[in-house]
This record gives C-alpha cells, sequence and structure tokens, in this order.
C-alpha cells in the first residue's frame, strides 16, 4: 500500500508540474536581425568588445541573442545605446550553450531605433566565433574602431503572451505538415504511447517492490 501511495503522489506531482509548464507562455522572436552564418569573425584575444549599428530595440524586449560559437563560452555584456544614452543593458555569464549568447535585459515599454548593439566578451578561453554576414565596411560591426567584415546575427526575444495551452492546437496542425498522416492522430498516437509506457512502468515498479 506504501508503494502504491508513494507511486500515485509522485506521478500526482509529475502531471501538475506538466500543467504548470503548460500554464507558462513560451518566449517568441519580436525582432529579428538573423543572417545566414555565410561569415565566421574570429575573437582570439583575452577581452574582445564590437558594436553594431542601425538595430531596432521593440519595446518588451527581454532578452538580446547574439549570433556567438564558443566551445568554452566566454562571460558576454550588451549595451544598446540610443545616440549617447544608454537604453538597455545585461550580462550573461560563462557556460551558455553553442546555440547563441542569450542575454536577459530590462524589458523596454516603447520601442527604440534606431540603436547600436555593443557587446563585450570577458575571460576568453580558445577562439569565439561570430556568425553573420559579410557586407561593406558603411554597415559591418565595430570593433576597437575597425570595421569588421560583416554583420552579426541578432535576435530580439520577449515573454509571449499565450500559453501553451492554447497553442496546442496550431502544434497539432502542424504534426500534418509533410506527413501522409493527419496532425491530430500523430498526437493521439504519441499521447498513447507515452501513457502505456507511464502505466507499464508503474506496474513494473510496484511488482518488482512487493
Amino acid at each position: 500500500m506504501r508503494i502504491k501511495v508513494a507511486l500515485g503522489a509522485g506521478l500526482t506531482l509529475i502531471a501538475i508540474a506538466f500543467a504548470l509548464t503548460l500554464s507558462h507562455a513560451p518566449t517568441t522572436i519580436a525582432q529579428t536581425q538573423f543572417v545566414l552564418p555565410e561569415s565566421k569573425l574570429v575573437f582570439t584575444t583575452a577581452d574582445a568588445y564590437a558594436c553594431q549599428r542601425g538595430e531596432t530595440l521593440p519595446r518588451d524586449t527581454s532578452a538580446i541573442r547574439l549570433g556567438l560559437f564558443a566551445v568554452s563560452s566566454p562571460e558576454v555584456s550588451v549595451q544598446v545605446f540610443a545616440g549617447s544614452h544608454r537604453v538597455a543593458e545585461g550580462t550573461l555569464g560563462r557556460g551558455w550553450t553553442a546555440e547563441g549568447a542569450t542575454v536577459p535585459v530590462k524589458e523596454l515599454p516603447h520601442t527604440v531605433a534606431p540603436v547600436k548593439v555593443c557587446f563585450a566578451l570577458k575571460h576568453v578561453i580558445g577562439t569565439v566565433q561570430m556568425l553573420g554576414k559579410r557586407t561593406g565596411t558603411s554597415e559591418a560591426a565595430l570593433s576597437e574602431g575597425k570595421a569588421l567584415s560583416g554583420r552579426i546575427s541578432i535576435e530580439y526575444i520577449q515573454a509571449g503572451h499565450r500559453s501553451w495551452w492554447s497553442l496546442a492546437a496550431s502544434v497539432v496542425r502542424h504534426l500534418d505538415l509533410g506527413h501522409a498522416a493527419n496532425g491530430a492522430w500523430d498526437a493521439l498516437l504519441v499521447l498513447v504511447l507515452a501513457a502505456t509506457v507511464l502505466t507499464l512502468s508503474s506496474w513494473l515498479v510496484i511488482r518488482e517492490l512487493r
């Protein structure tokens, strides 16, 4: 009986955590200056600093994602300037993933444009690649006053306004794209398989611990 109670309590907590997670709104990309990584600009110094002009900071931006790649990721700090006035800033500690450096910033209630996005890398170990697109010197990012060979990819992230629950129907419809089976049946099959695995696992646990 104790085993069944403990297992039931555990499954209940998992269900509650699942429901709470789906109640949250996923982040969305408010604005992107994403460009294909046609070039890789490499920083090899212990510290590096660069700025990119002609950007737009959308309202309610909560994070700025920079197209950076590093095996040993350094600390990244970002400052956003409208003219000489600093309108946003943030710092990301070491240890971020290879998908890019997503730096949290304080949200603003209004859009600011044009702005200059500056970022600094500290405690660089090895090399850091800046993923972006080759451009002319008039459009390129600047490092120590000198034009780099292109612009870095920048994405502006904000909190979503729709929960995962409200997006469920849309996700199911997208499961149908590129598949012979209907998306709704695909989703139902996944749920049935997950429930079956969970049921069998619970039964085996109870059986082994009796």
